[in-house]
Order: C-alpha cells, then sequence, then structure tokens
C-alpha cells in the first residue's frame, strides 16, 4: 500500500515537472519575443515564468529526496503519503490548467 502511494505522489510531481517545463518554455518566449507587448503583460509573464521554474524546483527536489531516501523515510506511514499526494494534487491543478490555457492560445493561431 505503501509503495502504491509513493508511486503516487512522484507520478504528480513528475506531472507538475512536466506542465511547469511547458509554462515556463512558454512564458520565457513571451518575454525574450520581439513583438510589442504592454509592460503589464511582460510584468505577468515574468511573474508567472517565475511561478513555473519555483514549481519545476520545488518538485525535482521532492523527487531527489525520495530517491535519496533511505527504506523507512519520514514519510513512510500511509496516511503521511496520502496527505502529501493531496497536498500535491493542488499545484499539479493550477499548473495543468495553465498549461491547457497555453495550448489552447497555442493551436489557435
Amino acid at each position: 500500500m505503501l509503495t502504491t502511494w509513493r508511486a503516487t505522489a512522484m507520478g504528480l510531481d513528475l506531472a507538475i515537472v512536466a506542465c511547469a517545463t511547458l509554462n515556463l518554455t512558454y512564458f520565457l518566449h513571451r518575454l525574450t519575443s520581439r513583438r510589442e507587448q504592454a509592460a503589464s503583460h511582460r510584468v505577468a509573464a515574468l511573474a508567472l515564468a517565475l511561478l513555473s521554474l519555483g514549481a519545476i524546483m520545488e518538485s525535482l527536489l521532492f523527487l531527489a529526496s525520495v530517491a535519496a531516501a533511505p527504506p523507512d523515510p519520514p514519510l513512510a506511514s500511509v496516511s503521511s503519503w496520502a496527505s502529501w499526494t493531496l497536498a500535491r494534487a493542488i499545484p499539479l491543478a493550477g499548473t495543468a490548467f495553465i498549461s491547457l490555457l497555453i495550448l489552447r492560445r497555442v493551436a489557435s493561431r
């Protein structure tokens, strides 16, 4: 049972990394493109790029800590992993929603 929760939590963080990488790439492209953009749009792109970078780093740190953890890590109980999984579902929902908005915008061009 613990292995299932651990794998689920790791899967959520891998999905967060994938979505946040897409988001970061898009927002960095928006920042570096030569198109005329309003200053407020550039500031918003920078804020969202930083948020995406933070999500990537947070998830990679979690994945690295799980990989380096001893057989009985601090989150060794099923309830701890279940709580962690539920807590990671919220950032995944946010990054995935932003990714869907980006993909919709790119597809409409």
